[in-house]
């Protein structure tokens, strides 16, 4: 049966709102249960992310069953047909199977590289699982995905640097000036956060200052940190070897002429001090560049810093590419066997079924004198032996190449009357 990839992603709409195209955790399980009542869609999982939502379903029909797949998706999205079918990316077969590899291996997401796209497709194929609308081959393909996105992280280099601004920052401050001692976070955000954060798994000592000093305190705490008032804060910046600023004032914090009058009363007066601004607007007056104990890194250094990180990302995209051809060969192999090998099998045992049936029934009228649990103990004895037997010629038939396993599973027709 085809496999088919319905999806929409941010990164394909432009400008336009992602929103009416997402879907929550619950409505992807009513999806899912929707989906699988249809009888063109034999297994589905959905993966749905804050930037892309997709379908991945087995079909009877590749057209009729991308369109049972736009229909469903019209009654739990808040798009149209014609809306979700002007923008959707439709994949069929080996391409479905290639985009989800993509998919896990972190080439298609717009932070190249990122690993929080493993998890989430690990909890889509777990939901789908859970509510029963996979069977053998989105098992095998969701699972096989997920050793594949592992595995383009182990052989190259596509998620190593940092693209993160705010990990950005404290990496750069580790090259401007290493050893740092003391830091001051301003901002109790999600860029403070991860700055707190990282400072003090490096060791820093680390006082965090918000004007609202309740979230300074809960973020401090969070972290083995230290709050203190924002204004005794910037009143006392030169104590510090450096300082963050992340907050959406629209006034600058810090001046020249204040900072400039603080460093000259200072007693050390030639040691630096290293400021980050990673405010939108500026948290920070630009012309403190110009003191000559201050190293001032805004913004735009940081995304230039990003974006020799991110180019060494792309530069791995090819190498990736190579083991995801390789991973989808393979995989594609082993589903060809599986489908053209499954029936005989099944039959196999069938066969070994029917024959410890008819031996019990014909053995049954000896074995009356019997209590339930000697006669379990009767039917487990020849179940194994049943079992055993067929083991060997099932595990050949696994492990040898297609062409070859085809003529094995002749053979079997013939030899058992399958």
């Amino acid at each position: 049966m085809p496999l088919v990839a319905v999806g929409i992603s941010q990164n394909e709409l432009g400008s336009r709102d992602f929103s009416d195209f997402s879907i929550d955790d619950q409505r992807c399980m009513d999806l899912l249960v929707d989906l699988t009542a249809s009888s063109l869609v034999e297994e589905a999982v959905v993966v749905n992310t804050c930037a892309r939502t997709e379908v991945y379903a087995v079909v009877s029909s590749f057209h009729a069953g991308v369109d049972t797949v736009i229909e469903h998706l019209s009654l739990w999205l808040s798009a149209n047909r014609s809306e979700i079918a002007e923008v959707a990316h439709v994949y069929y077969d080996n391409g479905a199977s290639r985009h989800l590899f993509r998919l896990t291996s972190g080439i298609e997401s717009t932070i190249i590289g990122e690993s929080e796209i493993i998890g989430q497709v690990k909890r889509a194929y777990s939901r789908a699982h859970d509510v029963g609308t996979t069977k053998s081959f989105l098992e095998r393909l969701f699972q096989r995905s997920l050793e594949v996105g592992k595995k383009v992280r182990s052989e190259t280099a596509i998620s190593q640097g940092t693209v993160s601004s705010a990990y950005a920052a404290t990496e750069m401050l580790a090259r401007i000036k290493p050893g740092v001692e003391r830091a001051l976070v301003v901002g109790a955000g999600e860029i403070g956060s991860k700055i707190t954060q990282a400072l003090v798994d490096n060791g820093v000592s680390v006082h965090v200052a918000n004007r609202t000093a309740e979230r300074g305190e809960k973020l401090a705490e969070s972290f083995g940190a230290s709050s203190i008032p924002l204004d005794f804060a910037l009143s006392n910046l030169v104590d510090y070897d450096a300082a963050f600023f992340a907050t959406g004032t629209s006034t600058y914090l810090v001046e020249k002429g204040a900072l400039a009058k603080a460093i000259l009363s200072k007693v050390d007066v030639d040691s630096q001090l290293v400021l980050f601004d990673l405010g939108m607007p500026r948290n920070l007056d630009p012309q403190l560049g110009l003191i000559s104990s201050v190293e001032l890194v805004d913004l735009e250094r940081i995304y230039d810093y990003l974006n020799d990180e991110m180019k060494k990302r792309r530069s791995q995209i090819s190498l990736v590419e190579e083991i995801i051809d390789l991973e989808l060969a393979d995989f594609s192999s082993r589903a060809t066997q599986a489908a053209t090998l499954g029936p005989t099998i099944a039959s196999l045992y069938a066969f070994g079924e029917s024959v410890k049936s008819g031996e019990l029934e014909r053995f049954r009228s000896r074995l009356s004198n019997l209590d339930p649990e000697e006669a379990k103990a009767v039917e487990a004895l020849v179940s194994g032996i049943v079992g055993k037997i067929l083991h060997a010629p099932v595990s050949k038939l696994k492990q040898t190449n297609l062409e070859r396993a085809e003529r094995l599973a002749d053979s079997l027709h013939y030899l058992f009357g399958l």
